[in-house]
């Protein structure tokens, strides 16, 4: 009779003991299931973040490389073959490409040719050679026709060299530029661009403009521009909000603004400028013999047409490297 109970209470012990391992197996499966699924999860959503920082790496690489569509080079060929008597040079710098018509026709550069002094001052400034806040004495033989200056300064009164830059680059001031031209000499300016950058001036005291003018002259002095704008100081500033007006901006249309620098003499009107977007900067120079006809809206026009050029290469460039992103190429 003891045995019997004892083998009972064996088997009891047992089938608890087993039921007690069931139940111990069955939560720790559980529990390494939802572990599972779990890490699972953690590298999907890692996996995905790091999908999409190497789409967006390629898609900004991609960005930052020159870009040009194929069609491109025959659609401005057919627009600027329309132009004649028109010097246009346009480059867009970020996308390394330029294009132009009549580039050596000479024009007379009236004032747009005012950018190399405002060039020089800054470069200058830049070096430590010069101090654009000194000032510069007003004498009676600075006078000249189209001038502000005149009607707002007396004679023989100091005026900061900032100043007189805003005046002669945001309304071509005459006066404000000449009085530059006494103080640093024609042919300093001569020199200086010849070897520095190898463009031929051919200023003097009495006539610091030029009258054999390019477009590609223009391309240059803008290309300089461009590159000490680059630079976040007092002195791109200056340059900005001087060059950013609506004085004979002929590159203005619809919402789209330019910094520039017009020139106008006789038959000729120029206007040269800046697009200053941050990432897709464009220069563009056009040189004519509009200024008895509707320069403003002939100008603009042909502008227009090269910005909506421009815009379809970065449109087609945005497209192409998302697909670059999403591996399709």
């Amino acid at each position: 009779m003891a045995r019997r109970i004892k083998r009972k209470v064996k088997r009891v012990l047992k089938l608890c003991l087993f039921i007690i391992i069931l139940l111990c197996c069955f939560a720790g499966y559980k529990y390494f299931s939802k572990g599972s699924v779990q890490n699972n999860n953690e590298v999907t959503n890692t996996t995905k973040v790091d999908t999409e920082k190497i789409k967006k790496e390629k898609y900004d690489k991609c960005m930052s490389e020159p870009y040009k569509m194929d069609t491109l080079d025959e659609e401005f060929n057919a627009l600027l073959s329309n132009y004649k008597d028109v010097g246009i040079y346009f480059t867009d710098v970020k996308n390394e490409y330029s294009y132009y018509v009549n580039k050596d026709k000479g024009y007379y550069s009236g004032c747009v040719t005012k950018l190399f002094g405002a060039i020089y001052l800054v470069e200058q400034a830049r070096e430590g050679k010069i101090d654009l806040h000194s000032t510069l004495t007003y004498l009676p033989e600075d006078k000249h026709a189209y001038s502000d200056l005149t009607d707002q300064h007396k004679f023989y009164e100091e005026i900061p060299i900032t100043t007189l830059m805003n005046y002669f680059l945001t309304i071509s001031d005459n006066t404000a530029y000449f009085i530059i031209i006494r103080n640093i000499g024609a042919d300093t300016l001569n020199k200086y661009f010849k070897e520095k950058y190898g463009l031929t001036l051919h200023f003097t005291n009495n006539h610091p403009f030029e009258r054999q003018y390019t477009a590609e002259l223009g391309n240059e002095s803008l290309k300089i521009l461009n590159k000490l704008l680059e630079v976040d100081d007092e002195y791109s500033d200056l340059i900005r909000e001087s060059m950013n007006n609506n004085e004979e901006n002929s590159l203005n249309f619809d919402n789209v603004k330019f910094l520039h620098k017009y020139g106008e003499h006789s038959v000729y009107h120029n206007d040269i400028g800046i697009y200053d977007d941050e990432d897709y900067p464009y220069l563009i120079s056009i040189l004519t013999l509009y200024a008895k006809e509707d320069y403003n809206g002939k100008i603009s026009g042909i502008n227009k047409k090269i910005y909506e050029l421009y815009k379809k290469n970065l449109d087609s460039k945005q497209s192409y490297c998302q697909k670059i992103s999403n591996g399709v190429y």
